[in-house]
């Protein structure tokens, strides 16, 4: 049987499920991935979840001298799971159907332009973000968007890539 020309224009058919586990997924390793990163690199593990709580709580939470303190670390990781989900949801309407392959490179060169729409729309609102902008702000963006895709794909169960033909 033909497909039909609405068929290609359907919505697309996302796994809930795949979705939900995909963006907590690509949110922990992302975090687990800048909390090594930049503890590694700048001695400062907590540094990235201080950049996220300063989009709620204001620059002055960014610097080492600030601390960690248990509200500044939890804000953080609220915003940064918040993201991570809104990410993972951009991430998996770009890759869907297209198998393991395309969602790891599809999924990271989301997580690329991503960031680059990050540096820039945020840094509109939130001006002390731009100087911050780092490789490391980069990795953990494309590590989002690779474990997503790769995650989703391999959870996906609506994974053909047009709908089935009716017998």
């Amino acid at each position: 049987m033909k497909t039909k020309k609405t068929d290609l224009l359907a919505p697309p058919h996302l796994d809930g499920r795949a979705y939900a586990t995909a963006a907590l997924v690509g949110g922990l390793t992302a975090l687990l991935a800048a909390v090594v990163l930049s503890g590694v690199v700048l001695g400062e593990p907590a540094f990235l979840l201080r950049i996220s709580a300063s989009l709620a709580l204001g620059p002055e939470v960014i610097p080492a001298t600030a601390g960690n303190t248990a509200s500044t670390l939890l804000m953080g990781l609220i915003i940064h799971f918040a993201l991570s989900f809104a990410y993972a949801f951009l991430v998996v309407l770009v890759i869907h159907r297209w198998g393991l392959v395309v969602g790891f490179i599809g999924g990271a060169l989301t997580g690329l332009a991503l960031y680059v729409i990050n540096i820039y729309a945020i840094s509109y609102f939130f001006p002390w973000v731009y100087p911050l902008r780092s490789w490391l702000l980069l990795l953990t963006h494309m590590v989002l968007g690779g474990f997503v895709g790769i995650v989703y794909e391999l959870l996906d169960q609506y994974d053909l890539p047009f709908p089935a033909a009716s017998a």
